[in-house]
């Protein structure tokens, strides 16, 4: 059986043969990732409301909230720092109300970078809005148009340790400049950057009420490796949804 997987598309201006049109848009990588694990990705455009939102995340098997820019900081109580990118009201709207829905509903959720942020603003959670002012570096950065690469670390009998290794640094692939900052309900930090950066955060069926117990959220871009783990897990954990949706019919 291969999961339908839904993942959350940027919204933007793109050009492409002649055309210039508003958007709905996503690197095509995390589409081979999902596909190269063997589930079955379906693209989730921004604008819907709510109820549209759980009617959509109610028929899938599994979702990736995907990489992006920052979240309007009024979502999280805070004032926009001066390096805060300008809102994407549309998107943070939909791609919030997707997760709380796979959260609610216990559909497998991966949150990749900007999604782990929204997964942690969901879920009563702040945000650092400019880590280099926390840290002193910018090496969570990557260049401007690329992604760079820094060294993590899991915790030891975390869900996110039964996936990568834990209890060593290792390389993954980076393009952040903020991060999560209060933890959100529930939720918990398992993995961390060498400068103490909280890294991955993830939650089970008993700390947030829902059925699934994969709810996970990496800072890193695992879509840009060449290490299908994360997605292989995912998809596992879908199909598991799956086959006990068909089971119930």
């Amino acid at each position: 059986m291969s999961p339908v997987i839904g993942i959350t598309t940027y919204q933007d201006r793109a050009t492409w043969r002649g055309w210039d049109a508003h958007a709905a848009l996503l690197p095509y990588v995390y589409v081979d990732a999902i596909r190269a694990a063997g589930g079955r990705p379906v693209l989730l455009a921004p604008g819907g409301d709510e109820d549209e939102a759980r009617q959509t995340v109610a028929g899938l098997d599994g979702l990736v909230v995907s990489g992006g820019p920052d979240l309007d900081p009024c979502r999280y109580g805070a004032a926009r720092h001066p390096k805060t990118q300008p809102p994407v009201t549309d998107r943070d709207a939909w791609d919030l109300a997707v997760t709380t829905s796979a959260v609610e509903l216990g559909v497998p959720l991966l949150a990749i970078c900007r999604g782990m942020q929204v997964l942690n603003v969901c879920r009563g959670g702040t945000l650092c809005q400019h880590i280099e002012d926390i840290v002193g570096h910018q090496r969570h950065d990557g260049p401007k148009h690329g992604f760079g690469q820094h060294s993590v670390q899991v915790a030891e009998g975390s869900l996110l340790a039964t996936i990568l290794p834990s209890g060593e640094f290792f390389d993954v692939p980076t393009h952040h400049h903020q991060a999560v900052d209060l933890i959100g309900d529930g939720l918990r930090a398992v993995a961390w950057e060498e400068d103490g950066l909280i890294e991955a955060v993830e939650a089970g069926p008993s700390e947030l009420g829902g059925l699934s117990g994969f709810v996970l959220g990496v800072q890193w871009h695992p879509e840009q490796g060449s290490d299908p783990r994360l997605f292989t897990a995912l998809v596992t954990a879908a199909t598991d949804r799956a086959v006990a949706r068909i089971s119930m019919v």
